[in-house]
């Protein structure tokens, strides 16, 4: 899952919301404020997505869909 935080928002606050939503972060673009995630426990990712938008320091989360090209 990918997870953007807005502007201003501190790293130990975007750490304590990941973590009170149980995600670990696989790769982290801090420039960005753009976190790759996964989830630890057996939600679906649209449950997970609904509860991160949910705060206002989140700009956007969405599955990181991974494509194969065909040859």
């Amino acid at each position: 899952m990918l997870v953007k935080f807005k502007g201003g928002v501190s790293p130990e606050r975007i750490a304590a919301i990941l973590k009170d939503n149980r995600t670990d972060v696989i790769t982290e673009l801090q420039r960005e404020r753009l976190y790759h995630v996964r989830i630890l426990d057996d939600r679906s990712v649209e449950s997970a997505i609904t509860r991160l938008i949910s705060y206002r320091e989140v700009e956007y989360a969405e599955p990181n869909y991974l494509y194969d090209t065909q040859k």
